[in-house]
């Protein structure tokens, strides 16, 4: 099995949110946290709408992205509804 090796393994994370934050408040306040974990792919908001929106982190940081995004939200009040390796089943929801 080839490994992406330069470009690394990545996840998807569909999460909701209050409607009160913006995209780049959002995406802010993760890469903040997740950048305190060292990943080598920071995380990108990938799509984002009123209520919902998609985060892409790196493989190795999904169950630490979600424990952030679900406990350490505060105010931007986000809670993560489902994870994929694929954004088309994601997409789905």
């Amino acid at each position: 099995m080839v490994v992406k090796e330069n470009r690394g393994r990545k996840r998807y994370i569909l999460f909701s949110h209050s409607g009160k934050s913006t995209k780049n408040e959002i995406n802010q306040f993760v890469d903040k946290k997740i950048r305190l974990l060292g990943g080598k792919i920071s995380c990108k908001v990938i799509e984002f709408n009123d209520k919902s929106g998609i985060l892409r982190v790196d493989h190795h940081l999904l169950a630490k992205a979600r424990e952030i995004m679900n406990n350490e939200s505060g105010s931007i009040e986000i809670k993560t509804m489902k994870s994929s390796g694929t954004l088309k089943s994601l997409k789905k929801q």
